[in-house]
């Protein structure tokens, strides 16, 4: 299957895998962040910061606060890793072209 692939191909996949990445981790922190955006003035934040080599995120609204935390190494795993994998995958599986020889270039040694 995936020798059929073109580059498009590879790249919407690419981007399917992130955004569905994004959603599952992000699934319990996305209600609160579309409360805090549509809070009053003042009523709402989302924060995001590195501290300590972990990546850190909240979000607050109407009482409700959401954090959650990753280390950069584990979260630039998930980011490039499986696309990464997929790459040389499709890399593999894909057939050499055809060269026709060139008699100019190919010669025989006598």
């Amino acid at each position: 299957m995936l020798r059929r692939w073109r580059a498009k191909h590879l790249l919407l996949a690419w981007v399917v895998y992130w955004v569905a990445l994004l959603a599952v981790a992000l699934h319990s922190a996305l209600d609160v962040a579309a409360r805090a955006l549509n809070a009053p003035q003042g009523q709402g934040s989302i924060s995001a910061s590195v501290d300590n080599g972990n990546f850190i995120l909240k979000a607050a609204a109407n009482g409700q606060t959401w954090t959650g935390t990753t280390s950069i190494t584990s979260m630039v795993l998930w980011f490039a890793g499986p696309p990464l994998l997929l790459f040389l995958v499709w890399l593999a599986s894909r057939r050499a072209p055809l060269v026709e020889p060139d008699p100019e270039r190919d010669y025989p040694i006598s």
